[in-house]
């Protein structure tokens, strides 16, 4: 559009009063022909190649500032992305030493287009369907260029139109990451303190990211990403004149520190979470999976997954992991119902049971709450149900759902060795995980 006015607007210019002299119109003249000495094509094909070296300049590599879902339920991720003529090097800042290679391309709809075609774990795990999220968590991995400099490339997701930047690294990928773990593990339940001449108070819902501002009469929320240096807000918050984008965190002080032009020397107060809560970064590390009144036990392992503040359960088989959900606000872990991989075209579950009622649940309330026995030299976290008058499950089991020969919907035990632990594809009374001595 700047370009088709811009000939307009010089011609107009030169034609205009009556000194312009026959010099002048010429020059004028010239300057629209040039404007015009090559197609709408190529000028986008410069454009494409403009985006490309500048992505493949950066030694470091580029911050990218990704936010999944239309929603923006999950608030930001940023990735760490370095690129080279056929490949970006992908990490996560909340995932410690993990990296994956992939395929871009940069291509052309009504402009140029990032665009991430090949498989990869990190940067598609918002963006990948499954059993039970069949349009994934709203992600993609198509991104349209909006503006670039040397520095910062501006875009937005083609189905969500999200706005997201890359920007450039100054420090290796590594470093950059061990800084935003650092910060996404010491993080704080809120603030208080003043902003300009403002006193304000605020609440962090880390699950979503999400930041809700207290002023005087004025609520304000926004979503924001982790970042090596703090949080950036996805976009400003304005309290009395100044506007609100990034702020600093201080691991030791957790002391917040606005970094925006005009702000001052304005800080912010970080409120601990209770002493009953038990942070995220806690549960990760070994443990006896116990049930069946602490008869049969497995050896397991909880392993976060700071994409998005959940915890995988792993060992109780080769087949499948169980995810397990975070309350950021209560500490607690959840173990719900969930599908866990497919056999033989019949999709497997996991599900809650009572043995009292022989009820089977797939609902998400009918779920496990994890809690902890107080004591930190023999750590256990106990299983109760979490809605009892409801779902007053007590044990889980693996079954298997499918259509049968007669196109009914049936379900049955898994029997298959290679899936259940201790030969039983029923785990009564779930008792605990008893954290293993390192």
């Amino acid at each position: 559009m700047t370009i088709m006015i811009r000939p307009k607007n010089i011609l107009t210019g030169c034609l205009v009063g009556c000194c312009i002299t026959a010099t002048t119109l010429t020059s004028c003249l010239k300057d629209q022909e040039d404007t015009f000495d090559r197609s709408a094509s190529e000028r986008l094909q410069d454009r494409i190649e403009q985006v490309r070296q500048v992505l493949r300049s950066a030694e470091h590599g580029w911050e990218f500032e990704y936010y999944p879902s239309s929603t923006l339920a999950y608030g930001g991720i940023v990735y760490t992305v370095r690129f080279d003529s056929l490949t970006a090097t992908v990490g996560c800042s909340l995932v410690p030493d993990s990296t994956e290679t992939t395929y871009y391309r940069i291509t052309n709809d009504n402009g140029p287009v990032l665009t991430f075609d090949t498989y990869n774990r990190l940067l598609h795990y918002f963006s990948t369907p499954n059993g039970s999220e069949y349009e994934a968590k709203g992600g993609e991995f198509e991104f349209v260029v909006q503006d670039i400099t040397d520095d910062q490339i501006t875009l937005y997701g083609k189905k969500t139109r999200n706005t997201m930047y890359l920007r450039r690294l100054k420090d290796n990928a590594d470093a950059y990451a061990e800084k935003t773990i650092n910060i996404f593990d010491h993080f704080v339940s809120g603030f208080t303190g003043t902003i300009g001449a403002a006193e304000v108070e605020g609440t962090f819902e880390l699950g979503s990211k999400t930041m809700r501002l207290i002023s005087g009469t004025d609520t304000t929320t926004a979503h924001f990403t982790f970042n090596d240096k703090g949080i950036r807000l996805y976009r400003p918050i304005e309290v009395g004149d100044l506007k609100v984008q990034s702020l600093a965190f201080d691991t030791e002080t957790s002391v917040f520190t606005i970094l925006d032009e005009g702000a001052g020397s304005s800080t912010l107060q970080g409120i601990p979470f209770g002493s009953d809560v038990v942070p995220y970064n806690t549960y990760a590390g070994g443990y006896n999976f116990r049930y069946n009144n602490n008869g049969s036990s497995a050896a397991v392992r909880l392993e976060p997954n700071r994409l998005d503040g959940t915890y995988l359960l792993t060992g109780l088989s080769k087949h499948y992991n169980l995810v397990l959900n975070y309350d950021y606000a209560t500490g607690h872990l959840t173990l719900g119902p969930q599908v866990v991989g497919d056999y033989n075209g019949r999709t497997v579950y996991f599900c809650t049971y009572s043995t009292s009622s022989g009820s089977i649940w797939l609902t998400d309330a009918a779920s496990f709450t994890l809690k902890w026995n107080g004591s930190k030299t023999r750590v256990v976290y106990n299983f109760s149900a979490t809605n009892p008058t409801r779902y007053n499950c007590n044990s889980a089991i693996l079954v298997m759902v499918y259509y049968n020969d007669a196109g009914v919907l049936t379900a049955a035990q898994m029997s298959d060795s290679e899936w259940i632990p201790n030969n039983s594809a029923l785990m009564q009374q779930l008792t605990s995980l008893q954290r293993q001595k390192d």
